[in-house]
């Protein structure tokens, strides 16, 4: 069996059945006081190697994205804005939440706790930043406290960096578009397995490159 065709159609299949969001073009004003950033899966198992890697790599290479969200994050944390990281991790020593992960992951091993899949890239985290925790779906609100961070932090804003576009990135923003968040996906902060699919939810979603939001 090719399991890199299966993954494929999984992931695919999955991300048709996310809730579009109305296009919505006008860039709002970027507020420091009430904006925080997302940054979604931005781990080794999606920037290192592996079937997950493969599956992104000719567009995180196009976009430069790991560059682009260093300096991003690095800037934000200048600017004093809240980043808050929603990784997946597989810990099969927590039974309960193991068995609610979804199945793909799994499948592959992917996001493994204590090894190098669930590790961050390497610049994307600080000990400043705050982590979701009991995320167990591709939506990051899935079984996690995310919603009480946000909650906490009174913010209105906000910007979504990481993988993939058009599934897990997606799916979050559109809960938190429904939740009343204003979603601003940063285009160059992002990337999915090809450049139709990213170009598809840029023009469902509000999206900005993340050179011009420091430019306000």
């Amino acid at each position: 069996m090719n399991y890199s065709i299966l993954l494929f159609m999984a992931i695919s299949l999955s991300a048709c059945s996310t809730t579009p969001t109305p296009t919505a073009r006008a860039l709002p004003d970027i507020s420091r006081a009430n904006t925080a950033i997302i940054v979604i899966e931005f781990q080794q198992t999606w920037t290192e190697k592996g079937v997950f890697h493969r599956m992104i790599r000719s567009e995180l290479e196009r976009n430069n994205t790991v560059a682009n969200t260093i300096q991003f994050l690095k800037d934000a944390r200048t600017e004093g804005i809240s980043i808050i990281q929603a990784p997946l991790i597989l810990d099969r020593k927590n039974k309960e939440q193991y068995q609610k992960m979804p199945l793909i992951p799994k499948l592959f091993r992917a996001f493994t706790a204590d090894t190098w899949k669930a590790e961050y890239t390497e610049g994307i985290y600080q000990e400043s930043d705050i982590v979701v925790e009991g995320r167990h779906g591709f939506d990051a609100c899935e079984g996690s406290d995310l919603l009480a961070i946000l909650d906490s932090l009174s913010v209105e804003r906000l910007l979504f960096c990481g993988f993939t576009t058009e599934h897990c990135v997606e799916m979050t923003m559109n809960t938190l578009s429904q939740k009343g968040y204003d979603c601003l996906l940063i285009s160059d902060c992002t990337a999915t397995k090809s450049k139709r699919l990213q170009a598809k939810v840029e023009s469902r979603q509000k999206s900005i490159l993340s050179t011009a939001v420091f430019s306000y």
